[in-house]
């Protein structure tokens, strides 16, 4: 029995490479079989992992495929464009956008995430898959910042807050003329323009803004991006909780 449940695992896990392959196609983005097995197999281990521990409320692999995988690809050409350096993920949860994004580029990356729990099963995800040059770590992002400073060349956030707090968690950790990618559903414009205020504060500047919309009617993708471009004009980062009690902009 277990030999023809290995064997149907495989049948599935080749259907939903296939299909990946077809929606990173269409989007534009080559990647390799390799590449695309990783990224599958990285899904399928989240799924598993998911029955024990709640990392996504994504629970079926196809639309997964699009809200997890595709989704996080949807950060790699902004990535690409930072100068050479290493990548941080800041709030990585399951390890999206940062595995996909390690899998896909030669960086070196720090997946970094505020719950001990999930930060343990991107470890073990991050073995699984055989990924080197990546550090797993637990930390709260302004400590993680005081021994950090100016270390990463390129920083993503996927929705876990505020265009303004996310700026202000990412500027200390950014250095001069790194990139910080944020990607959002359909933020406000009030929040756009709250964002470019904290900027501007940061020192940081929007290069780039890019709306994508997500295959099979699943949603709306905004990526936004900011450039360090001079110091802030105040001290970062600040206590933890003040970002969020008291954000910029």
């Amino acid at each position: 029995m277990t030999g023809s449940v290995d064997s149907l695992n495989r049948v599935s896990q080749a259907s939903l490479v296939d299909e990946l392959k077809s929606l990173t196609q269409d989007a534009g983005i080559d990647l390799t079989d390799h590449q695309l097995n990783q990224l599958v197999e990285h899904l399928l281990l989240v799924i598993e992992k998911n029955a024990s521990l709640n990392l996504t409320r994504i629970t079926s692999p196809t639309e997964a495929l699009v809200l997890h995988i595709l989704d996080s690809l949807l950060l790699a050409d902004a990535c690409s464009q930072a100068p050479d350096g290493r990548y941080l993920d800041m709030g990585t949860g399951a390890g999206f956008p940062g595995i996909p994004l390690r899998i896909v580029s030669a960086r070196d990356a720090v997946l970094l995430d505020s719950v001990g729990k999930k930060v343990a099963a991107v470890q073990e995800f991050c073995d699984q898959l055989h990924l080197d040059r990546v550090e797993c770590v637990h930390a709260r992002l302004e400590d993680y910042a005081v021994e950090h400073l100016n270390g990463f060349a390129v920083i993503t956030a996927r929705a876990v807050a505020s265009l303004p707090v996310l700026i202000e968690y990412a500027t200390p950790l950014l250095q001069r003329g790194g990139l910080f990618v944020a990607a959002k559903a359909r933020p406000e414009e009030s929040e756009l323009e709250a964002g470019d205020r904290a900027a501007d504060i940061c020192g940081l500047r929007r290069v780039a803004y890019s709306e994508f919309e997500l295959p099979n009617e699943l949603g709306h993708r905004t990526v936004i991006v900011y450039q360090s471009v001079s110091r802030p004009s105040c001290k970062l980062p600040r206590q933890a909780g003040a970002a969020k009690r008291h954000p910029l902009g």
